[in-house]
């Protein structure tokens, strides 16, 4: 498949992707309000990066690892299995402790039971489904990983569909964790049968290969979840939920402009781990920051017109909050791109400490903003901090793509 191929189809996956989850964000919006719907968000915010954390950077691992000539497949896809079944399991306790814990800062309706173990369900399906859909990149199968992604999203959605009457939080958040889970069990089945997923015997050090190797890629994964969620908590601290549950649909609708420089991101870090991405990487950085200004500009005009008919006056606030996250997306859209080079090109430890940078960075931003300007100054923080990432990460991976390059040249 050309390169024009691959990015259409992974863009096209991505779009379904994105429209299922803004679908399962907009359907849970209307049906419970600002105040249950920010209790919501702030249970998937959590569970996000729980979810993270149980994976242990193993997925991005196993993409590096399965590249490499002289691999042991079978050795790899097993040692893989048993982190990712250990994740998910550590993922959901870490995720129902951490929201408990986030009840007496926020509001006590994080801590009902019934809530707790919709967060547990939901952080479990995520760390899954992001096992599976790396598993499938680690293969070199773009398409068939981007399909995975989005018939697991599908699945989400249509749990909150079917759950839209009950009005709770932990009814529509444990539905759509339901969703994602059947349809999970059918793509553990696909990957079984294209060997990428097997229960063989393993020895420790395959798996101590892989977390070694995954480690360092964890502060980048964890601080991009941190850069771009950590904000909805800050809301919750110091506005509440009503206020999370409006900057919530805001933040829905700007990032779908993201879809096209995901994908190439995803295609930059296969790029350079085959050692083909120094040509590329000026031009696709500049793809993606104009297909994400465009973009964004259509959501903008769409959203000025729909918010308040779909969603009453209460979420009024969403589209001017929307201006800025735009803005935000636009000046990320380098991040996007070059943070996925860099775990393609197996400098993981530079990922690593970016990532982690970006959290601490975010946790500052984002608490001065919101303590001054609640979720206006939120949104606003986030523009400074998604372009000072996307100038540091695109920088780094400029000059070791470069230093490679030139590696290889004196190598000849």
């Amino acid at each position: 498949m050309t390169r024009l191929g691959q990015l259409m189809t992974m863009s096209g996956t991505s779009a379904a992707q994105l429209a299922c989850n803004a679908g399962a964000a907009l359907v849970a919006t209307r049906a419970l309000g600002p105040d249950e719907r920010g209790v919501m968000v702030l249970g998937m915010t959590i569970g996000s990066l729980c979810a993270l954390i149980g994976g242990f950077g193993t997925g991005s691992a196993f993409r590096r690892q399965l590249c490499l000539p002289d691999g042991d497949r079978p050795a790899l896809a097993s040692a893989f299995a048993r982190c990712s079944a250990a994740g998910a399991l550590s993922a959901a306790l870490l995720g129902v402790a951490s929201t408990a814990a986030s009840a007496s800062l926020i509001d006590l309706a994080l801590a009902r039971p019934p809530f707790l173990v919709a967060v547990g369900c939901y952080t479990a399906s995520q760390m899954v489904a992001g096992q599976v859909v790396d598993a499938w990149f680690a293969d070199g199968r773009f398409h068939r990983g981007g399909v995975a992604a989005a018939v697991t999203s599908a699945g989400g959605l249509a749990g909150v569909l079917l759950a839209s009457g009950a009005g709770s939080a932990a009814s529509l958040l444990l539905a759509q964790a339901g969703g994602v889970a059947v349809m999970l069990v059918a793509e553990t089945a696909a990957l079984r049968r294209g060997g990428l997923l097997k229960w063989a015997p393993v020895s420790g050090g395959a798996v101590i290969g892989l977390l070694r190797l995954g480690a360092p890629t964890l502060g980048l994964s964890m601080g991009l979840v941190v850069v771009l969620r950590a904000d909805r908590y800050v809301i919750g601290l110091t506005a509440g939920t009503a206020a999370v549950g409006v900057y919530s649909l805001a933040a829905t609708l700007g990032e779908v402009p993201r879809m096209v420089s995901a994908a190439l991101g995803q295609m930059c870090l296969r790029d350079i781990s085959l050692g083909r991405g120094a040509p590329n990487l000026v031009r696709t950085t500049l793809l993606a920051l104009a297909t994400t200004a465009v973009a964004g500009l259509l959501v903008v005009f769409a959203a000025w017109l729909l918010v308040v008919p779909l969603f009453g006056q209460a979420f009024g606030d969403a589209r001017e909050l929307l201006v800025v996250l735009v803005a935000a997306e636009v000046a990320f859209a380098p991040f996007v791109v070059a943070s996925r080079g860099l775990i393609g090109g197996g400098w993981t430890t530079a990922a690593g400490v970016l990532g982690a940078a970006g959290a601490a960075g975010a946790i500052g931003v984002y608490g001065v903003t919101g303590s001054l300007g609640g979720a206006v100054g939120v949104a606003v923080g986030s523009v400074v901090l998604y372009a000072a990432l996307s100038t540091v990460a695109w920088t780094l991976l400029r000059r070791r793509v470069s230093a490679a390059g030139a590696e290889q040249l004196r190598g000849r």
